[in-house]
């Protein structure tokens, strides 16, 4: 009986010790960037730079609500309404990086493992989207690792929310927060699409119109960002607010379609937006893609090519730069299976310098992201396949980034 005994209880700790074994393999619903036994290349969006390296072209001056929500993650690893994992939400990182975004693995797993930081996460950190300024007024989308949890909605919003502690921490890379300080949230509910955000009176402590229209639109372009917000709702002190005092209308659900971003340009009647990527130097350290917002005239289906010819075709100014060779024209495109081809003309490759090209690229990566159903970019010139003179070999693809400006916590 003692050696039966004997033999369960060694059993019972083998099977104990095997329970605690890591899982080694993919997980599901993990995505490949591999095509055709090549890898696509990935921009970088680390974006810190030397500013003596390289050239720039083209540079121009410039009441409590129950908590709901589903944050932007990469593929598979989607967050449902309390900020927990969802198998069941698929297909995208956020609709600024478009469904089927594929992962910068390596900037998720930096994230994760980062050396500076003792502490000990019980699950991944997941990547949200969250919109600063720069000290010219200019809208810098940043991604932040933060833990799933109740409430992630309400958290990624606090991020965008002044104090000295918020500016102290983001200060080094030229971006600061955006909503005003000692700003609280009261509540947030999300239902059927719409997100209704309650702030105390403080929001509007604000003395101009770019500040009026820059904290509208980072809560907007914040709260989208989650796969179940399609419109934002803005309350102050649980009261609807009517025409601010620099004209915002916040008498009706707002959603990207309504909102400008980086420009004093007003949508006009019947007409619809969209949004385009240039550069922008937000200190000595860091150059940023940021999006502008431009009037679109194109139909869904044509919307792919439409914004790569607004992006060629647009004058940046204030301060927005692009890395694009002038004179440049598409020539011609088609999406097959996810993956856009760009037909350039001759001038596209008329630049030199690493940055131009890494600045050409992210131009084109972040403008497309938003486009649901491209995955990839392949670039060719007057229908050859491209060979980018700084070397940057896309043969297989030019992949389409799942994070945007991912320097903070790196």
């Amino acid at each position: 009986m003692r050696r039966f005994v004997v033999i369960f209880l060694v059993i019972l700790m083998i099977m104990l010790a095997g329970c605690q074994m890591p899982f080694s393999g993919k997980s599901k619903g993990e995505p490949s960037a591999i095509t055709d036994g090549q890898e696509m290349v990935i921009v970088d969006d680390s974006t810190h730079t030397d500013i003596t390296e390289g050239s720039r072209a083209n540079a121009s001056e410039h009441g409590d609500f129950p908590i709901e929500g589903a944050e932007n993650t990469p593929v598979g690893n989607r967050l449902d309404a309390t900020g927990s994992p969802a198998d069941r939400i698929d297909d995208g990182a956020s609709k600024s990086a478009g469904e089927g975004a594929l992962i910068n693995e390596s900037a998720v797993l930096t994230a994760q493992s980062n050396a500076s930081s003792s502490l000990l996460y019980s699950e991944p950190r997941r990547p949200v989207t969250v919109y600063y300024q720069d000290a010219d007024g200019f809208l810098v989308p940043m991604t932040r690792w933060i833990q799933p949890q109740p409430g992630i909605a309400r958290a990624n919003v606090s991020l965008t929310i002044d104090s000295a502690l918020a500016r102290e921490e983001v200060a080094y890379y030229g971006v600061y927060p955006v909503i005003p300080q000692d700003t609280d949230i009261l509540g947030i509910d999300v239902r059927n699409g719409v997100a209704i955000i309650d702030f105390s009176r403080h929001l509007l402590n604000y003395g101009s119109a770019v500040s009026e229209r820059n904290i509208i639109a980072a809560i907007v372009y914040t709260l989208t960002g989650f796969e179940t917000i399609e419109r934002v709702r803005i309350l102050i002190n649980g009261y609807p607010q009517g025409i601010l005092k620099y004209g915002t209308d916040l008498s009706c659900d707002l959603g990207r379609e309504d909102v400008m971003i980086n420009t004093d340009v007003l949508i006009q009647a019947g007409t619809r937006k969209a949004d385009i990527y240039f550069l922008k130097q937000a200190n000595a350290g860091y150059i940023y893609p940021v999006p502008l917002s431009v009037e679109n005239t194109a139909e869904a289906d044509e919307l792919p090519e439409a914004l790569v010819e607004l992006l060629v075709s647009t004058k940046a100014g204030g301060g927005l730069y692009s890395e694009i060779p002038e004179n440049v024209f598409l020539r011609d495109s088609s999406v097959s299976d996810g993956v856009i081809t760009l037909d350039f003309s001759e001038g596209f490759l008329n630049y030199g310098g690493t940055m131009r090209e890494e600045g050409i690229l992210k131009q084109l990566a972040y403008t497309l992201r938003q486009c649901d159903s491209i995955r990839a970019i392949r670039i060719t010139v007057n229908g050859r396949e491209a060979e980018l003179p700084e070397g940057t070999d896309i043969s297989a693809g030019l992949a389409i980034p799942a994070t945007i400006n991912d320097v903070m916590d790196r």
